[in-house]
């Protein structure tokens, strides 16, 4: 009977130990797999990160990247250093170059003694126009305005100096003017005036009709 008892003691013994450690390699399993998971997971994330970041590097293709632990990083854009041009000031017309302007938009009205408009005038009365852009007020009468300013040698000659010619039948007398508006070369000075036949025109000085003609110069504006 003892015997009987103690054989039934060591068999449940045994059976305690069986479960104990079959208990024991589960939990041992359980761990194991759970640090496995975790292993895949955190796997996962870098690989998400890392495609995220590729995708943004599409969008933004000038972003540095850089690589901290697995995880791919964009870097800040550099600042652009902005360099302010200041428009560079354009000098202004010259007095003699606002004269000639004026003059030059009177090319093609028709000549009318005494005229001092569009619709026709003389050439006293279209340097007394010209001259009004600078606001200097010249005489009415070729005559006249031959007594204004410097004298000036035709060698010296500018543009926006007045030239003056005999055109009557007195040689001495002047009876034309005109306005210097170019001088490329001293064969070549273009003048511009109002003609009796043609109107307001632009005319080579030293055309051999001008040049017998020729009675001085004069410089008004410097």
């Amino acid at each position: 009977m003892n015997q009987l008892y103690l054989n039934d003691k060591f068999f449940s013994l045994r059976a305690m130990q069986f479960f104990t450690l079959k208990t024991t390699q589960k939990l041992i399993l359980c761990l194991l797999a759970g640090g496995m998971f975790f292993t895949s997971c955190s796997s996962s994330k870098r690989g998400t990160v890392a495609r995220k970041g590729g995708a943004s590097n599409k969008k933004v293709v000038e972003l540095d990247t850089k690589t901290i632990d697995g995880f791919e990083m964009e870097l800040e854009e550099p600042e652009e250093t902005v360099e302010v041009v200041e428009p560079v000031k354009k000098e202004s017309f010259s007095k003699a170059e606002k004269v000639i302007t004026a003059a030059r938009t009177y090319i093609g009205t028709p000549y009318k003694y005494g005229g001092t408009t569009r619709s026709g005038m003389d050439c006293s009365g279209l340097l007394i126009n010209s001259f009004n852009a600078v606001k200097v007020n010249l005489p009415r009468s070729s005559a006249a305005q031959s007594q204004v300013g410097t004298p000036i040698k035709m060698h010296d000659l500018k543009p926006g100096d007045l030239v003056f010619f005999a055109t009557g039948d007195k040689k001495k007398q002047i009876t034309h003017v005109g306005l210097v508006t170019d001088v490329k070369s001293k064969d070549n000075i273009k003048f511009i005036h109002a003609s009796s036949k043609l109107g307001v025109v632009e005319t080579n000085l030293l055309a051999e009709y001008y040049q017998k003609r020729f009675r001085g110069a004069r410089r008004v504006i410097e």
